[in-house]
């Protein structure tokens, strides 16, 4: 699984994703800070990595309207420092469900998003 953090969100987290084993990248480090919504997210499709965002709405609505995409992943609008463990979680819940499917991590995350909460807790659906 590779994972795609917004700009509205602490680059911290392509760190605590590699600690995790995952491939990870930021808008910042690609050079696309202020790119629109829209191509950011088809240039992180295109490439294959799970959006991680805390922009709900916006997010939600574009990859309801792909046909195919690598994943949503939203967390909750946190202080940056707190926005680590709840990375975490959301890979502990992917991993867990995925195991369960018997699936690897990004082949479970096509066409869902998994979204988190303030408290850690995690809730997916396909999408679209």
């Amino acid at each position: 699984m590779r994972l795609w953090i917004d700009e509205c969100l602490t680059p911290a987290l392509v760190g605590h994703a590699h600690s995790h084993g995952y491939e990870a990248t930021c808008t910042r480090d690609r050079g696309a800070l202020g790119m629109r919504d829209d191509e950011l997210l088809a240039l992180a499709v295109s490439e294959e990595f799970v959006f991680v965002t805390n922009n709900h709405a916006d997010f939600t609505g574009l990859c309801a309207n792909a046909e195919l995409h690598a994943g949503l992943l939203v967390l909750p609008q946190r202080p940056r420092d707190a926005q680590l463990p709840l990375l975490s979680d959301a890979i502990a819940h992917i991993e867990r469900h995925a195991a369960q499917a018997g699936e690897a991590p990004a082949d479970w995350m096509l066409n869902r998003v998994v979204e988190v909460d303030d408290s850690g807790a995690c809730k997916d659906t396909p999408l679209p």
